[in-house]
């Protein structure tokens, strides 16, 4: 009798195993039993058996393939278990018909099938039983990406922009968004912007990320197909959007935005067609506070206006509130723009301040780093008593202190643990941003900044101020500009210049509000780098 051995594995973490050699060695020494002569082996190497499509199982396709050529030569078709032959019902005896037709017969190694009555149905049990563990897989990984897409976390591997974690790979749930890409989110961001103004067209959009050099993770161009699918597919997950594929529930992801909901929306409109009324000059040079300037009366963000005269042209701002007492009242735009720019000497950090910032952190960072070096010692060492355990475990199975069973089992604990060991050293190796470098970048930012504003791009210049002045700032005529809200850092200033308080004592000073605030920084000055960059272009 002449026979051919199938075997198959599911996943590139069995492929690099011994899985196949170990099913192939069994289904050999079973032929040896059996009297059954191997004129051939096909292995399957990380394919599912959830079909038969030719894409998906190609060396199974072959080895049909041969039993057709060598119809009535090759009598058994064998297998380590029924479901490393299908794990579909319909599939397996549809499949084993058509065996039958070129005189082949399905040999299981570890479990009693046939073609009498009995082994017929223990066949129909065990492929009853593969389409079941294969449905109830399918389930529990479906409970699980459901399970991510309520955390507000997305299961699947972020689009260009993000950067993948790889749990997966390292056998963990996902406990942690997609962080940005740090070299291609911005790109993208700005891109997704333009284009929601509605003057552009998606080539103009395929264009713009090639020529801002924008590469695939093989290093290709930015395709039409690629901007297509950020534009449909990943738009709500640039929108901070988990869409549920199965209801199309939408969840609020944890990870950053790169597009506003509004400007999602809009995309939308243009995609389908509709016309988009872009309000012209939303961000007019002419009036870089319009966005920036509370009146004081209403509390709602001032506008900018022309007036013809004799003299000219006239520039204002006044209230757009027609219900409030100042609506119609103009105010020059120079002289609330030059009371604008002695507001800003109030907040604006001085160099010392920035001095004091790097001394403190210098502190912080050398206790920090002693208890990295303690840590990283304690872990080193573990991970040393871990690897001297393995040593053991193989040496005991040489010995035959162990079983084979035993040996996999003790061995892929321990291998578990060091790994698990491992990732946590690395994180503590793991470099941070330089905070020494990016708050030298802040001050001598806010330096240039100071020098050229309002120079700076229009759009730019409004999200600076609106970061600086979250909650804009109040004015009011023939007195000026009152106090406000500011960002973090200049927050901090102000307690700074107080005589009462010193920074290393300030109450409930937050680090990690500071180092949130720091990544916000050095994006916000990455960006005006690249506009300066593109302009020079």
């Amino acid at each position: 009798m002449k026979g051919i051995l199938y075997t198959r594995v599911s996943s590139d973490e069995q492929v690099k195993g011994t899985s196949l050699e170990f099913q192939e060695e069994l289904c050999r020494k079973y032929c040896e039993q059996k009297g059954i002569e191997v004129v051939a082996a096909f292995k399957e190497e990380g394919e599912t058996a959830k079909d038969l499509s030719l894409n998906n199982r190609k060396k199974f396709l072959e080895a049909l393939e041969f039993c057709r050529k060598n119809k009535n030569q090759v009598q058994a078709f064998v297998v380590l278990r029924v479901d490393r032959f299908a794990r579909n019902t319909e599939d397996h005896f549809a499949v084993r018909k058509i065996l039958s037709g070129y005189g082949t017969s399905l040999h299981s190694v570890t479990e009693p099938i046939g073609n009498k009555p009995a082994e017929k149905f223990i066949e129909t049990v065990l492929a009853g039983a593969a389409e079941y563990d294969n449905a109830i897989r399918k389930q529990r990984c479906t409970d699980g990406m459901l399970a991510r897409i309520n955390q507000g976390l997305f299961p699947w591997k972020p689009p260009i922009g993000y950067t993948c974690l790889h749990f997966r790979k390292r056998d963990e749930k996902k406990t942690e968004p997609d962080p940005p890409d740090e070299k291609t989110f911005l790109i993208i961001q700005r891109a997704l912007k333009e284009y929601a103004t509605g003057s552009y067209r998606k080539k103009d959009i395929v264009q713009m990320l090639n020529d801002a050099g924008l590469r695939t993770t093989r290093g290709k161009r930015i395709s039409p197909q690629l901007v297509d699918r950020m534009l449909g597919k990943y738009l709500k997950f640039y929108a901070g959007i988990i869409v549920n594929p199965w209801t199309g529930d939408e969840k609020e992801g944890r990870h950053k935005p790169m597009i506003t909901k509004e400007e999602l929306y809009t995309i939308q409109s243009l995609l389908k067609g509709k016309k988009h009324k872009v309000k012209r000059e939303r961000y007019n040079p002419n009036f870089p506070l319009r966005r920036t300037i509370l009146c004081s009366t209403c509390n709602q963000l001032l506008t900018g206006s022309a007036s013809k005269g004799h003299g000219g042209v006239y520039l204002y701002y006044h209230c757009k509130n027609k219900s409030c007492m100042q609506f119609g009242k103009s105010l020059p735009k120079t002289e609330v723009e030059d009371k604008f720019r002695m507001a800003l000497q109030r907040v604006l950090p001085k160099q010392r301040f920035f001095a004091l910032l790097q001394e403190v952190w210098e502190e912080r960072s050398e206790r920090n780093s002693n208890q990295v070096k303690s840590d990283r010692g304690r872990l080193e060492k573990y991970l040393t008593i871990l690897e001297e355990k393995k040593k053991r475990v193989f040496e005991m199975r040489e010995d035959g202190s162990y079983t084979k069973e035993e040996f996999q089992r003790r061995k892929g604990d321990l291998e578990k643990e060091i790994t698990g060991t491992q990732i946590a050293l690395n994180r503590l190796q793991e470099e941070h941003f330089d905070v020494d470098k990016v708050i030298d970048l802040i001050a001598n930012f806010l330096l240039v900044w100071w020098q050229k504003w309002p120079k700076f791009e229009p759009s730019f210049l409004a999200r600076f101020q609106k970061f600086i002045f979250p909650e804009g700032i109040p004015y009011q005529k023939n007195v000026g500009f009152g106090t406000a809200k500011t960002c973090y850092i200049f927050e901090l200033y102000q307690n700074f210049v107080n005589p009462k308080s010193y920074l290393v004592d300030l109450t409930g000073f937050s680090w990690n509000r500071f180092e949130e605030e720091l990544e916000e920084w050095k994006e916000l000055i990455q960006e005006y780098q690249q506009s300066i960059s593109d302009n020079s272009e």
